[in-house]
């Protein structure tokens, strides 16, 4: 073999051996991070205990292996081809179904009944519930009970056949009949949005997301302040808005299942609205002080303005464990439930939100129900 031509491949073959080091310390191609959830291995410090028996070797290894600076491009182009080849998708508990649908597959129990928690248990927790609602509105505060809409529910020809069993009763409906008869106030968004199924001119739930669209957020907050006004005969702020932009670019939470994915190109092409917003106000606004309690279907109404433009101070505490409020940050909270003052930040409220889809209900309150009933009725009484 020609010399140059060896040398020549020796140089190739040192530079692309070193390409990695000098993409992790003078960056030449662009990487986004990767989406979703992966802990990375930490560094570990040299010593000669390590070395002899091979730990350090190992979780250096790891660390390395984990920081490498073309890990998320590999780690795409791999779930490219998967996808493109075998329909693979590598995400935990992402499941394709019909029309190009993401589901998360533990989401779909609640549509079958099979995660049923049994009457007994909802009507305890209910009546507890039932309770707290009336001895808040003898203190002047309100508390609704809120379902927010399940895309499982929505579309449940998309779900996809291997997770389909015999459908039971569900904690949905047992709920939202018990809360009726116990008069407990509540809003059934579920209900509601798929009674909208057939007739919506804007998508309520996108393909690639799993929580409702972003303009499905904005109709089930003013649905919602409306219920509040009335409640507590005020006038709020609403959201108004006399144009939507199309665009199939998803923006927010439209494409939040999608992103875990981590593929090169886009999972799904579809057109997607974004209503542009404004939340007039007169000298007859009032705006409550409310506390939120559920799951992540709050957290975009932060991320929406809702809460800022329509409470003069409000806090969501998720799953009853992070409390979000003015202070958080897109990604960070305030603060964990364990070291807030709950109890003060009830007394200070004028309404409470209990706000849950159909999955989690087998957890609604997430402790919150129990502990306030424990505080204004001690002994059970």
């Amino acid at each position: 073999m020609d010399s140059k031509l060896k040398y020549g491949l020796f140089v190739l073959a040192l530079a692309i051996f070193c390409l990695p080091w000098v993409q992790d310390k003078c960056p030449v191609f662009s990487s986004k991070p990767l989406n979703g959830y992966a802990k990375s291995s930490d560094d570990v410090p040299f010593t000669w205990k390590g070395w002899w028996d091979g730990t350090y070797q190992e979780q250096k290894n790891k660390y390395l292996n984990d920081n490498s600076a073309f890990k998320p491009g590999l780690i795409r182009l791999h779930n490219q081809i998967d996808y493109l080849l075998f329909k693979a998708l590598h995400a935990f508990r992402v499941v394709e179904g019909g029309d190009h649908n993401l589901f998360v597959s533990s989401n779909t129990v609640a549509y079958f009944g099979t995660d049923y928690i049994g009457y007994s248990a909802i009507r305890t927790k209910l009546e507890k519930l039932k309770a707290l609602s009336d001895t808040f509105s003898k203190l002047g505060k309100s508390l609704v009970f809120v379902h927010s809409p399940a895309k499982e529910f929505m579309y449940p020809e998309f779900i996809p056949e291997s997770l389909i069993t015999t459908r039971g009763t569900t904690n949905l409906e047992t709920y939202v009949r018990l809360a009726d008869s116990l008069h407990i106030p509540q809003i059934n968004f579920n209900g509601w949005f798929c009674s909208m199924k057939n007739t919506s001119t804007e998508k309520l739930f996108s393909k690639q997301g799993v929580h409702w669209s972003v303009y499905g957020s904005y109709l089930a907050a003013d649905s919602l302040i409306r219920y509040i006004e009335h409640q507590r005969s005020i006038h709020m702020p609403h959201p108004v808005w006399t144009k939507v932009t199309h665009s199939d670019k998803p923006r927010q939470t439209d494409n939040d299942v999608e992103q875990t994915l981590n593929l090169i190109y886009p999972f799904t092409q579809e057109v997607l609205s974004y209503p542009e917003v404004s939340y007039p106000t007169d000298n007859t606004i009032t705006k409550p002080r409310v506390v939120y309690i559920g799951d992540s279907f709050l957290l975009i109404w932060i991320t929406d303005g809702i809460m800022n433009n329509t409470n003069s101070n409000w806090e969501v505490w998720q799953w009853f464990a992070q409390v979000w409020d003015k202070n958080s940050t897109a990604e960070k909270p305030s603060a964990l439930i364990d070291n807030h003052d709950w109890l003060k930040a009830i007394e200070q409220s004028d309404c409470i939100v209990l706000m849950y889809t159909a999955f989690n209900l087998p957890y609604a309150g997430n402790g919150f129900i129990e502990k306030a009933y424990d505080y204004y009725f001690p002994g059970g009484k």
